[in-house]
């Protein structure tokens, strides 16, 4: 009886054992299909975390599409005279400046070499584009300002600024802007032809603050001795109306007014107008005291108002004192000609030394984008 009891114990602990054995593999099992799921949930989370992701960068991109800056968006604002404020013109002149620069709505790409190849040059319209050249023309903002206006960065802010600038410099250099004597004279003031008939453009200097140069050397040829700091110097020639007809290069702070009319070429200029008809011997200009370039003038043929010196015993006669206040009351129109280009505040402001390789072609595009302005004085 002892030995079944026994026999019994044993085919029972066996079975147990047996059970114990399947329950392992039944738990290895299921252990081994949670860790599958386990991976595929991870695997889910993680492309759900992606798309997340994905999706707010995409709200934050939409966010600052909606916000940045437009031409459609500057035009529609509530907000007057601000497309006049931003650019320095009303809306269908700056639509004229575009259609003229880029014809047909075309991508800007198709006439302008950028330096390098950025996306956002196909997002931006061309009318965008140049929006921005012009606000920073006008208002002088920083690259930085207008990455955030126009959500793009401050690198391709300076891409599209040099690309413009240098393409519109090109394509206004073109332009002639120095019209036939017999239009100048036609459309002179009363008061004007009255005084000074034949004296058919007014120069004038005009000077340009920059940043201080590394170069010793640079420091004193920029230095000027009448702003007392670093300079560029050009001349500006107007007609009687006001409107700008001559701009010369810069030159170093340093130059004296006659030495820019004899480096610059405007003698020369000057003698080609007289043998295209455009100019006749013994038409004249108006000029400051520093211009001391009246046998340069009449060596082609032309004649110079400038207004008299004083004797050596510091009297003026009547006659020279009536003629200073003259050549004055005309000679202001180039001052305010020069004041609506500084009015493009990147000139009024302290030149920044990254933008010395543009300079020249940001004088002369300012320079000129005031002959869309309307006129000084009335006819």
């Amino acid at each position: 009886m002892p030995q079944a009891i026994t026999t019994c114990e044993t085919s029972t602990q066996t079975e147990a054992k047996w059970i114990d054995c399947l329950d392992v593999l039944s738990l290895a099992s299921e252990h081994m299909k949670l860790q599958q799921e386990l991976a595929k949930l991870t695997i889910t989370n993680e492309e759900l975390f992606r798309k997340q992701k994905s999706l707010k960068e995409e709200i934050v991109h939409l966010k600052a599409k909606e916000n940045k800056l437009t031409i459609d968006r500057v035009n529609q604002s509530n907000i007057k005279n601000i497309f006049l404020y931003y650019t320095g013109f009303v809306f269908s002149t700056f639509v004229t400046i575009l259609s003229f620069l880029v014809p047909n709505n075309h991508s800007s790409s198709n006439y302008i070499n950028f330096t390098k190849k950025i996306s956002c040059i196909k997002e931006m319209s061309a009318g965008d584009q140049l929006l921005l050249v012009l606000m920073k023309l006008r208002k002088g903002f920083h690259n930085k300002d207008l990455a955030f206006r126009f959500s793009i960065s401050p690198q391709d802010v300076s891409v599209i600024f040099k690309g413009w600038v240098n393409y519109m410099f090109f394509k206004f250099s073109y332009v002639p802007i120095w019209p036939h004597r017999n239009v100048i004279i036609e459309n002179m003031p009363l008061r004007y032809k009255q005084d000074f008939p034949t004296t058919i453009a007014i120069f004038d200097a005009t000077e340009i603050k920059i940043q201080k140069p590394s170069s010793l050397k640079c420091q004193s040829v920029t230095y000027s001795e009448y702003k007392s700091t670093n300079t560029l110097k050009g001349v500006v020639g107007v007609d009687p109306r006001g409107s700008v007809i001559f701009i010369s290069t810069l030159f170093s702070g340093s130059i004296s007014d006659k030495g820019i009319c004899n480096q610059g070429g405007i003698i020369n200029f000057l003698k080609s107008l007289i043998n295209c008809g455009h100019l006749k011997r013994g038409d004249s200009f108006m000029v400051d005291k520093g211009f001391l370039i009246g046998d340069e003038l009449r060596n082609i043929g032309l004649e110079i108002n400038i207004p008299p010196f004083a004797p050596a015993n510091g009297q003026m006669s009547q006659k020279d004192v009536v003629l200073t206040r003259k050549i004055a009351s005309h000679r202001v129109h180039v001052e305010r000609a020069i004041a609506r280009i500084k009015n493009f505040r990147i000139l009024s402001r302290r030149v920044e030394l990254s933008l010395f390789t543009s300079i020249n072609q940001i004088w002369f595009v300012c320079s000129f984008l005031t002959n869309f302005q309307p006129f000084l004085l009335k006819k």
